[in-house]
């Protein structure tokens, strides 16, 4: 695996170790807290990600089984991951079409059935979802071969097993997502909104790992916004389920974390 890494550096990814498809390095802050590596030490994700040779040996002497977390935005690269036990062949064939097939690029086998088509970033805010099982990997990091999944296989690059290969632009048909409308503008009013825009914020950091309980805990905080009359219901919703949707979480999955923050006990004295 040490190999594997290195060989990944030297093609100029940062990559990071990991147990099964969360990072190796133990959390250096509590859940929730901002910093992504400013305070110089190790332990922040994807965020750890690096091209160094020296570190790159020292974590996988420490860690010598460890699979590889290959970030994507960071190294250019926007992942199409298709699920097919979610339906994500439906929804591929659906695209393809109406779109024709998507344009050849580098891709990789994920070792449950599983697809990974690397483009190259185009640089703009990409849609979360494409479809059912069909998911778009912008801001978060993939696991790369020869990882091992949980079904026991290995991840692996198809066809000659080089990823080396270039990087075909990213399909213009798939979209960039649209900047979504400003709840606050709707409101008439900005002061109202001011938490409701750090909470969105607060999902938006959210690393692989921790969406659903950040979703989960700001969904709770946004109700007491919601029960204090100073918000709108529908528009804390909508923008939750936006900052969801661009994390990677489905529809599906943020509308059940929502659900379980509406039934979730009132803090005690709870204040908006």
């Amino acid at each position: 695996m040490l190999e594997h890494a290195l060989a990944y550096a030297q093609h100029g990814w940062g990559v990071f170790p990991l147990v099964g498809k969360t990072p190796a390095i133990p959390r250096a802050h509590e859940a929730g807290h901002p910093c992504r590596g400013e305070c110089g030490q190790h332990g922040h994700g994807y965020h750890d990600a690096t091209r160094d040779p020296a570190q790159i040996t020292a974590w996988w002497d420490r860690y010598p089984s460890a699979g590889i977390g290959l970030p994507c935005a960071p190294n250019g690269l926007a992942v199409v991951d298709v699920d097919p036990r979610n339906g994500g062949h439906v929804t591929l064939c659906r695209i393809e079409a109406e779109h024709g097939p998507l344009p050849a690029t580098l891709m990789q086998l994920t070792g449950g059935d599983g697809l990974h088509l690397v483009y190259a970033h185009p640089g703009t805010d990409l849609p979360g979802k494409l479809g059912p099982g069909i998911d778009v990997k912008a801001n978060g990091y993939i696991v790369a071969a020869p990882s091992l999944h949980p079904s026991g296989a290995r991840y692996r690059w198809s066809g000659d097993g080089r990823f080396t290969h270039p990087l075909t632009p990213w399909p213009i048909f798939l979209g960039a997502r649209a900047t979504p409308p400003r709840p606050v503008q709707q409101m008439g009013t900005a002061r109202p909104f001011d938490g409701l825009v750090g909470l969105v914020a607060f999902v938006l950091e959210a690393r692989e790992g921790e969406r659903n309980s950040r979703l989960f805990w700001a969904g709770c905080r946004a109700l007491e916004l919601v029960r204090a009359g100073k918000v709108d219901g529908d528009a804390v919703h909508g923008a939750l389920l936006d900052a969801a949707a661009r994390i990677g979480l489905s529809d599906a999955e943020a509308s059940r974390t929502l659900r379980s923050a509406e039934r979730a006990p009132r803090r005690a004295g709870a204040v908006a």
